[in-house]
């Protein structure tokens, strides 16, 4: 009887989020234009992996001026504070990864038109830092307060060798009393991601002395790649094995002496990632008995299959705000970004801010219409925590 008592309480306190949330795309067009000037700000420093200290820097000034609490940097590198809650009991961790795949050199220059914003990165993840460092202005315009304390974090070392560090290292060491993880993507708006695949994503480096042989890497690490696909990858757990891009040699005249593939290994299995990795290797090692032939595996990232279900109250609610919000959700479940979140047992789940194309290439644009709508959903998702309705 008192759960039934209790689930009436929730619903009603959901339908009544719901409500508040059918409202926010409008209440929030005030705040379109500070966002805008955010992603631009944020996003034309540039912020490699393992070079984000400008760009995370950029993000604590924000969060100092919105007078948040403990702004401020970790050990890793991530930036920090607290928007404090009216009772401070429980914590609630939104982050945006502070990296991007381009390196300083290239222009970072931003360019704002055509109903776009274009620029390195924007997608990946500049807009969801950007919904971080605004956030708390928006709150406090709408006048909305929150019991659980809210930790905004600008992770480091997210992308490929850094293999979320920053949030794995942040995890590891916080005593907050955590209760659930949010994690901002720029885009796309609809996808929803709360469990993570096991995966390891690694280069594969085949290297020729000359002294003892004349042929060609490429043909080294062409055999190889006929043997990977002779692998069997169990269907029934979703193994897959991506081979992601090659590179080798230094002329058309001469046989190549280096060659390199990169590739990612993934499954609902951490077991089989383990089995299969150990399959690759035994075929590295037989490579390397060839005369003048070197072949070994560089581990660029691992994540941990797991996360929540499906029937899980974060998941359900934020189901429900994003049919109010008319956000259709998108099939895939799975994002190595809930990796970190996985591997310390903390509820949570991925969203999208808006639409994208050519993500990771320099030509990256978000659209900015649906901005808005894509900032209402988290902004109801943050309610329905605080409000009890998804625990």
């Amino acid at each position: 009887m008192e759960k039934t008592a209790n689930d009436a309480m929730t619903s009603l306190a959901m339908e009544k989020i719901l409500d508040q949330v059918r409202k926010l795309p409008q209440a929030l067009e005030p705040y379109r234009e500070m966002l805008l000037a955010n992603v631009v700000m944020i996003g034309e420093i540039p912020g490699p992996t393992f070079g984000e200290e400008d760009r995370v820097n950029f993000l604590v000034q924000r969060f100092t001026e919105c007078g948040l609490q403990n702004c401020s940097t970790d050990e890793a590198g991530n930036g920090l504070a607290i928007l404090p809650g009216t009772s401070g009991e429980k914590c609630l961790l939104v982050s945006a990864h502070s990296d991007t795949p381009f390196p300083a050199t290239i222009d970072h220059t931003y360019t704002v038109s055509g109903g776009k914003i274009r620029g390195p990165g924007v997608a990946d993840d500049i807009l969801g830092l950007a919904v971080l460092a605004t956030l708390p202005t928006i709150l406090e315009g709408l006048g909305l307060r929150f019991s659980y304390d809210i930790v905004l974090m600008g992770a480091t070392r997210s992308l490929d060798m850094g293999n979320q560090s920053g949030l794995r290292f942040f995890l590891a060491n916080t005593d907050l009393p955590l209760k659930a993880g949010i994690a901002v993507e720029g885009a796309s708006l609809g996808r929803l991601h709360f469990r993570s695949m096991a995966s390891l994503g690694g280069t594969i480096s085949c290297h020729v002395d000359r002294k003892v042989s004349q042929r060609s890497a490429i043909d080294v690490l062409n055999q190889i790649i006929t043997r990977l696909r002779e692998i069997d990858m169990p269907r029934e757990s979703n193994t897959a094995l991506i081979l992601g891009s090659i590179s080798g040699g230094a002329s058309y005249k001469v046989p190549a002496r280096n060659a390199r593939l990169k590739f990612q290994l993934r499954s609902d299995s951490d077991e089989i990632v383990r089995e299969v990795t150990g399959r690759i290797n035994r075929i590295l090692d037989e490579m390397a008995l060839q005369a003048g032939v070197s072949a070994h595996l560089e581990v660029i990232a691992r994540t941990r299959s797991g996360g929540i279900s499906s029937s899980h109250p974060l998941v359900v609610q934020t189901r429900r705000i994003m049919a109010v919000l008319g956000i259709e959700p998108r099939y895939s479940i799975y994002s190595s970004i809930m990796s970190g979140y996985v591997e310390h047992e903390l509820p949570a789940l991925g969203v999208g801010i808006t639409n994208a194309d050519n993500v990771n290439y320099e030509d990256e644009f978000v659209e900015i219409e649906p901005i808005m709508t894509g900032v209402a959903q988290l902004i109801g998702i943050l309610l329905a925590i605080d409000g009890g309705c998804c625990v």
